[in-house]
């Protein structure tokens, strides 16, 4: 199976998706606190958990510069 995260994190809000093999299983959505970081961490963290493999990673919005694991 192929597991996809897309992350988007706002100045408002960080929202993020989990995708396997193409179609949505899981959603995420937290308001985006006075550090985007953690957010979008949580957000990584809370849509991988349980996977067998590592997901492929895409970030979107102003906050996709302030996490390097996605380097």
């Amino acid at each position: 199976m192929t597991y996809s995260i897309g992350i988007d994190s706002g100045s408002t809000a960080t929202k993020g998706i989990l995708l396997a093999d193409g179609v949505i299983t899981r959603r995420f959505l937290v308001p985006t606190p006075f550090r985007p970081a953690t957010a979008i961490t949580e957000a990584w963290e809370t849509l991988r958990e349980g996977l067998e493999t590592t997901p492929f990673l895409t970030l979107t919005g102003y906050g996709r510069q302030l996490v390097d694991f996605c380097r």
